[in-house]
């Protein structure tokens, strides 16, 4: 074997190993996909603490596509959703959105993206039940029952996992960041 096969060789082991590490390391997991094997829904790999904070990036996301934010225990059976993230840029002519999410609670962290049929709402506690603020223009909003139960997660065409980043494609230009921001205080 000539020296530079060897070198390449070593090379690809090492690229490979640090992958797989990477992977590992990863702050961020594929829980739920659909039926062609796309990934659906997002978990946080461990549990974070109330107050750490997650930051959404977007860039070309069409209109009324947002990223749901829930909390759940360890197995993420019955999340709960907790916010709802706008992807769309708000002004007319930026490409791109930056949100930061603060977590309410302890606990492990599930996402998804979803294009709402018409309308961008955000979800409201009340003692009667959950509703959702409905935005149709900034000036104009009422309140509804919350309509995206029945809207299934929209499955990603790409994925790629950092150590403390999840950076995925939807449709043919849309990415979405999500990101654990540092935890250095």
């Amino acid at each position: 074997m000539s020296a530079s096969r060897t070198l390449a060789t070593a090379l690809f082991g090492l690229l490979v190993a640090f992958g797989a590490q990477a992977a590992e390391n990863a702050a961020f997991s594929v829980l739920q996909q659909d039926g062609n094997g796309k990934p659906l829904v997002f978990q946080s790999t461990g549990a974070l603490k109330k107050g750490d904070v997650i930051k959404v990036n977007a860039v070309n996301a069409q209109p009324v596509l947002v990223l749901q934010m829930a909390m759940c225990d360890s197995d993420c059976a019955h999340p709960r959703l907790v916010q709802t993230l706008p992807l769309t840029a708000y002004y007319a002519g930026q490409a791109s959105s930056s949100h930061q999410f603060v977590l309410p609670e302890d606990g492990h962290v599930s996402f998804w993206v979803q294009r709402l049929g018409d309308l961008p709402s955000e979800p409201i506690n009340t003692p009667n039940g959950a509703w959702s603020v409905q935005y149709v223009d900034p000036f104009l909003r009422f309140a509804s029952k919350v309509p995206y139960q029945s809207v299934q997660p929209m499955p990603a065409t790409a994925v790629s996992l950092d150590d403390n980043t999840l950076r995925a494609r939807f449709f043919h230009r849309t990415f979405v960041t999500v990101s654990l921001a540092d935890t250095d205080h």
